[in-house]
């Protein structure tokens, strides 16, 4: 029998469309049923996430969907707040080469193992050179020369153009291309050892949150678009959206797809079952 936490650690990305999803709940709109339960909110970029869930340090937190098959024995899905891509996703870009053909042998940047764009990376640059880096300097970093081309995420993938730099290949298009199904760029865990009945009303939650904030546009936009590039209105027009409020089965059919190629390039085991936390 699971005991009813006295706190719950919330961690989502320092990105608009995160801080947009979460404003309701995080203004104190909307709150659990239980109020002595203290909810604690916090932020951090998403390979710092992947890490912190494989420590089991949060009871709710965004990761790469690419993570999730060595997280399944300790957490499940949520149907809500989920980062999705229908023709995008993480973009390919460089100075000077064009194809990912091109980028045989070469340096191709990533923000890190396991993220989204390191996979698709992996998947659609075959004999490249993927090196780990932070994933705000990586665009820099390509036009200095540091490495030939970068994957960038979050709102990086914005602004790229004003620095010179071109799109060799927008992976997250090339992953819908191929499969014939959208992207799934990222999940949203919660804890298992917080019982169904909680884990359910958290996702609930999430998903009036995220709801909260749609009907309440403007209040919620002033907070996220105080944090990442200023892109925060196109951001959230990607990934705050009817894909973040339910997950779609096309996407849930996608997740599979994804677990099962990561399976097969033995980057991760296939999980043999798996759970969808859904909204009340």
């Amino acid at each position: 029998m699971n005991r009813t936490p006295s706190k719950i650690r919330i961690a989502y990305t320092p990105d608009s469309d995160d801080v947009f999803n979460y404003y309701g709940w995080e203004s104190k709109h909307l709150e659990l049923e239980d109020k002595n339960i203290e909810v604690i909110f916090e932020r951090d970029h998403i390979i710092a996430l992947n890490l912190a869930a494989q420590k089991r340090i949060y009871d709710v937190v965004g990761v790469s969907s690419v993570a999730y098959p060595l997280l399944e024995k300790d957490y499940w899905i949520m149907a809500v707040g989920n980062s999705v891509g229908r023709g995008y996703g993480p973009v390919l870009v460089s100075k000077k080469y064009h194809s990912p053909e091109e980028l045989k042998g070469k340096r191709i940047a990533i923000a890190g193992m396991p993220t989204t764009g390191g996979v698709l990376a992996l998947m659609y640059c075959e004999g490249a050179k993927l090196v780990e880096e932070q994933y705000d300097l990586i665009s820099d970093k390509v036009i200095e020369g540091e490495y030939d081309a970068g994957v960038l995420i979050h709102e990086e993938l914005l602004f790229f153009r004003g620095k010179g730099l071109k799109m060799v290949c927008d992976l997250g298009q090339a992953w819908c291309e191929d499969t014939g199904l959208p992207l799934p760029v990222g999940l949203n865990l919660v804890k298992k050892t917080l019982g169904f009945p909680l884990a359910r009303q958290i996702t609930t939650l999430c998903q009036q949150s995220l709801q909260w904030s749609h009907a309440h546009y403007d209040e919620a936009f002033e907070a996220a678009s105080r944090v990442g590039r200023g892109c925060a209105e196109d951001h959230i027009r990607m990934f705050s959206n009817d894909d973040t409020i339910c997950l779609k089965d096309d996407v849930r059919e996608a997740i599979n797809i994804m677990f099962d190629r990561m399976a097969d390039m033995n980057l991760a085991p296939r999980p043999a079952t798996y759970d969808i936390i859904e909204p009340q």
